[in-house]
C-alpha cells in the first residue's frame, strides 16, 4: 500500500486587514496626538484632580474610537477583528495555555523593565505621570480596572494585531513587522518622558515577538490587562503610604 501524501503546512498569512491608506492615516495621526500629549504633559501632570474617573473614562472611550477605527478599516476589506485578533479558544486547554504563558511571558517584561531602569536611570517626568494616574480611591481603582482590561484589549488588537498585520504584509519580514509597530507604540507614550517612551517601546516589542510567536494577541491581551491591574494595585499601595 502507497502511504498517503502528508499535507504541506500552509503558509502563515500575510495578506493585508485593511486598506493602505487607512494604516497610513492610522501613523500619522498616532504620531500626531503623541507629540500633542508629550507637549502637554507637564501641564497635566501638575492637575489637581479631584477625582480620576472621569480622565479614566475619557481614555477608555479614546481605547475603543482606536479599535473602532481599525475596525472599520477592517470590515472594509472584508475582514473580520479575528483576522486580527489571531488564535481560537475551542476547548478550555486553550484558554489556559495562554494564560500559563502569558504569566511566563510577565517574568521576562519585568526582568526587561528592570534591566532598562538601571540602565535609563530616574525619570521625573514619568514618575510624575504615573502619580498623576494612579487610583487612590475604590471608585477610582473599580474604574481603574476596566481601564486595563480595555487598554489590554484594545491595544494589543490594534498594536500588535492590525498595525503589526499590516507592516508584516508590507515588508514580508516579521522583524520588522515588529519593530515599526513598537516604534509607534512607544512614541503613543512621549507624554510619559523619553526615558519610559524607550522602555515602553522595548515593551511593545516584546509582545510583538510574542504576537508572532503565537500568531495570535490573546495572550498578550491577558499579560497586558494583568500588568495593568496589578501596576494600579501596588501603585494605589504605594501611594497611600507616601512611597509614590
Amino acid at each position: 500500500m502507497s502511504a498517503s501524501p502528508v499535507s504541506p503546512t500552509a503558509p502563515p498569512d500575510r495578506t493585508r486587514v485593511a486598506p493602505i491608506w487607512h494604516t497610513i492615516v492610522f501613523v500619522v495621526g498616532t504620531i500626531g496626538l503623541s507629540f500633542g500629549q508629550a507637549h502637554q504633559s507637564p501641564k497635566i501632570s501638575t492637575m489637581k484632580l479631584p477625582t480620576r474617573v472621569p480622565l479614566y473614562l475619557a481614555m477608555m472611550v479614546f481605547e475603543l474610537l482606536m479599535l473602532g477605527y481599525v475596525w472599520i478599516g477592517v470590515r472594509l476589506a472584508g475582514r473580520h477583528l479575528r483576522d486580527v485578533i489571531g488564535g481560537k479558544w475551542s476547548r478550555a486547554i486553550d484558554f489556559w495555555r495562554d494564560v500559563v504563558i502569558a504569566l511566563a511571558f510577565w517574568i521576562v517584561v519585568l526582568g526587561m523593565l528592570v534591566v532598562v531602569r538601571v540602565l535609563l536611570g530616574t525619570n521625573p517626568a514619568g514618575t510624575e505621570a504615573v502619580r498623576m494616574l494612579i487610583p487612590r480611591t475604590s471608585a477610582e481603582m473599580a474604574v481603574w480596572v476596566l481601564l486595563a482590561v480595555t487598554a489590554g484589549f484594545c491595544e494589543e488588537t490594534v498594536f500588535r494585531g492590525y498595525l503589526q498585520r499590516q507592516c508584516l504584509a508590507l515588508s514580508g519580514r516579521d522583524e520588522f513587522a515588529v519593530a515599526l509597530q513598537a516604534l509607534l507604540f512607544g512614541s503613543a507614550h512621549l507624554y510619559q518622558g523619553w526615558k519610559n517612551a524607550v522602555a515602553i517601546t522595548i515593551y511593545g516589542g516584546l509582545f510583538g515577538a510574542l504576537a508572532a510567536w503565537r500568531k495570535s494577541v490573546r495572550p498578550g491581551m491577558i499579560q497586558h490587562a494583568s500588568q495593568d491591574t496589578f501596576s494600579g494595585i501596588v501603585g494605589s499601595l504605594a501611594a497611600r503610604h507616601h512611597y509614590l
